[in-house]
């Protein structure tokens, strides 16, 4: 079972993010992963759920909720036969950073992989899930079926999108962004909640900056069933029953430089992911 949660901000130039942040307009985007089973019982959502769009002060917020494939994958391919520009290790951002357990550092490494070259990510990690569609359903080998909303349409749009998409720089793990993540994950593997507020009424912006200032641009993104790098990822830029694709958009959205991510366990769904984003972050 799984859903996402997203939501940006930005900081790229402390100052002129901040002229920015003045003149202009912010954009917030909050996604939530959650993936269900056929074959599993569990909480559901409901239509309170349904995407919801607020205006705030100073620019707007966007918060998405959905159902998205669970899919199980193993480990991180070796890209050494995959992609030159994988081939390179500009995917590996994570050296020096003994901050990260190897699950965080995987999917920063991941998101990187898609960053970098999307349309060899498309080739070699995604249009081979084609053969496991039936109709809506998602099988894989030996596995639960997974009831998803689009069936093969969302992966083949995904796909379409992907070899498309321009390459972008590899993100870089900061540590703030990184205990901002941990704070969310934690709070919610006690409390079993889903979502980007906390249980003390924390927006992932103030928990942002209770370690740093962001500027420009920020976001997060929230996986919840799944612990490996590749699902939570693939399942984000998939993006299945979000008209908007808006967790695609934030893992290829060219301003975010920075990046902080957690994994934990999760009450209700076992297991869950926070993924904070940032343009500047100091």
């Amino acid at each position: 079972m799984g859903q996402p949660d997203a939501e940006p901000h930005h900081g790229l130039m402390e100052n002129h993010r901040r002229r920015k942040v003045k003149t202009g307009k912010i954009c917030l985007m909050l996604a939530l992963l959650v993936l269900f089973s056929l074959e599993s019982i569990g909480p559901t959502l409901s239509n309170a759920d349904s995407p919801i769009r607020q205006h705030q002060a100073g620019g707007n917020s966007v918060q998405q909720h959905t159902r998205l494939d669970q899919q199980n994958f193993g480990p991180i391919d070796s890209p050494a036969a995959l992609s030159p520009k994988w081939r390179s290790g500009r995917i590996d951002t994570t050296g020096g950073a003994e901050y990260l357990t190897d699950a965080e550092a995987a999917i920063i490494i991941e998101i990187n992989m898609v960053r970098t070259d999307p349309a060899a990510y498309a080739s070699n990690f995604l249009e081979p899930l084609r053969a496991y569609y039936r109709g809506r359903l998602l099988q894989y080998p030996g596995e639960i079926a997974i009831q998803t909303n689009e069936g093969i349409r969302a992966l083949d749009e995904c796909i379409r999108a992907l070899e498309t998409s321009s390459p972008l720089s590899p993100l870089v793990p900061n540590k703030g962004l990184t205990l901002a993540a941990r704070d969310h994950a934690n709070d919610q593997a006690r409390t079993g909640q889903t979502g980007h507020t906390g249980s003390d009424g924390s927006s992932p912006f103030i928990r942002m900056n209770r370690y740093g200032k962001w500027n420009a641009l920020a976001g997060e993104n929230l996986g919840y069933g799944n612990s490996q790098a590749r699902k939570i990822v693939t399942s984000l830029l998939i993006d299945d029953g979000v008209t908007s694709r808006g967790h695609r958009k934030n893992l290829l959205d060219r301003s975010f430089n920075f990046i902080g991510t957690a994994v934990g366990p999760h009450m209700v769904y076992r297991s869950m992911c926070v993924i904070d984003l940032a343009e500047s972050y100091n």
